[in-house]
């Protein structure tokens, strides 16, 4: 049969308990047994004195039993009496005819003590009597007197009425009980959380909200367990849907090349117009199919290694004025118009790969995707604290609010098949996000009334 966890620890729990309560009974026992020694002992004492008296100028030992038996009415009905001489051979006891004690009792423990200090106390087995007494011996000039008590029968009936420590014992096993099943239950707590975990895990269910573990720091290792492990799955899920993605967008390029190809290798008469067009769509192909390699390979530095970027002071005017030259074609060609208002002197410290590719997918995503004739425009807001505020906007068409809200995902489509219309890669606005976030800072997207998309961002000054 197997018990539970809870039931172990219970059980552990109990035994130590038990043990204890055993020890502390013990205990309790050898204290009230030491009392009650300490009280035969003083109540023993005035009659060693008592039996004296009445031997005292006895010659032989059959006036000691005289004058003793003529006193017996002051001694308890119990007590053993025993007179012995100055080398402690027995001249008198009560309970056992002297004749029968044949040896010297020097050697008694308590007769030992007496002979020494004057009194002697001695616990032990009474061999002529059978059974265990408690001696008492006091020394005078003539005589050893001791009296004994049979230990068992005067100690035991005395702790058995004494309901007292009992009752005591009783009282703080039962308390202890109840405390033990509390913190039991309270051990238990987080473990029966991680089984349910561990429950729903096993029948593929991904709520675990109702999961509840105790506030304590096993249940915030608990809560730590499954949030570690939900992230584990969310980028498990990630990557499959990344790998997915990109196995996506890789076929199409590379489909594309293979095709053009192949229809030069295969038409050997081919016309020389007919056989640049081929190469001319091959080749675009292949800017794009290096675009996505490119971009992934920055997506993927920014996400796992972040710490490889080296850092230095940029100036955004400056940044800028290189990007606007190198689309300038491009604007041209679509009509496109660009406006900075970002000062000169306006310097941060970051990687200049990482922000210029910000700023230029942004205004790659405003030329591909906002139409013919659109005015471009980013804005200095201000600095607050250690970040400088940018507003980015173009006057295009915008962007339907069921989308913008996932603009900045990996490859996702606005509309279907626009990236592979404007020949990018469907990995920009994912590194204008991860740029910002890596340069310590946040951005925002909206529909601006007027038409056109809006980015509110900010990077930071100084990185700390």
């Amino acid at each position: 049969m197997r018990f539970s966890y809870k039931y172990k620890i219970l059980s552990y729990f109990l035994l130590v308990l038990t043990a204890a309560s055993l020890l502390f009974t013990l205990i309790v026992l050898n204290r009230e047994s030491s009392m009650k020694v300490e009280g035969m002992v003083l109540g023993m004492k005035p009659y060693a004195d008592i039996i004296y008296r009445s031997i005292e100028g006895s010659s032989s030992a059959a006036e000691i039993k005289e004058a003793v038996e003529k006193n017996n009415h002051l001694l308890p009905q119990n007590i053993r009496v025993t007179v012995l001489d100055h080398d402690a051979w027995v001249l008198y006891d009560n309970l056992t005819h002297k004749d029968s004690i044949t040896d010297n009792h020097l050697d008694r423990p308590e007769l030992e003590e007496a002979s020494q200090k004057g009194k002697g106390v001695s616990l032990r087995y009474s061999s002529t009597l059978g059974g265990r007494y408690l001696y008492y011996a006091v020394k005078y000039p003539d005589y050893f007197v001791r009296t004994a008590l049979e230990y068992d029968s005067y100690v035991y009936p005395a702790l058995k009425s004494d309901k007292t420590w009992q009752i005591y014992i009783l009282l703080v096993l039962f308390l202890s009980a109840i405390v033990l099943v509390y913190i039991t239950r309270k051990i238990n707590k987080p473990f029966a959380a991680l089984k349910e975990f561990i429950d729903k895990v096993k029948h593929g269910e991904e709520n675990y909200d109702t999961v509840r573990f105790p506030k304590d720091e096993m249940g915030e290792l608990g809560e730590q367990i499954i949030s570690t492990f939900v992230q584990l799955e969310n980028t498990k899920k990630y990557k499959q849907q990344l790998t997915h993605n990109v196995a996506h967008e890789l076929k199409t390029p590379v489909t594309g090349i293979r095709g053009y190809l192949e229809t030069l290798l295969q038409q050997e008469n081919i016309e020389q117009s007919q056989a640049r067009f081929f190469l001319e769509r091959a080749y675009a192909q292949t800017l794009r199919l290096s675009a996505i390699v490119n971009d992934m390979s920055i997506l993927n530095k920014i996400e796992e290694a972040a710490d490889k970027f080296d850092y230095e002071q940029i100036n955004i005017h400056d940044c800028l004025k290189e990007i606007e030259s190198d689309l300038l074609f491009r604007m041209e060609e679509r009509g496109v118009k660009f406006f900075s208002e970002v000062s000169r002197d306006l310097v941060l410290e970051g990687n200049y790969m990482l922000i210029y590719s910000l700023f230029k997918n942004l205004i790659d995503n405003s030329i591909d995707h906002g139409g013919s004739g659109i005015e471009i425009h980013i804005k200095e807001m201000g600095v607050s604290g250690n970040e400088i505020l940018f507003s980015y906007y173009d006057t295009g068409k915008g962007v339907s609010e069921n989308h913008i809200h996932r603009i900045f995902e990996r490859f996702y489509r606005v509309e279907k098949g626009r990236s592979r219309k404007s020949g990018g890669s469907g990995l920009g606005l994912s590194i204008v996000r991860n740029s910002v976030l890596l340069h310590r800072g946040r951005i925002s997207v909206k529909n601006r009334p007027e038409g056109g998309l809006q980015f509110d961002f900010t990077l930071a000054l100084k990185l700390e």
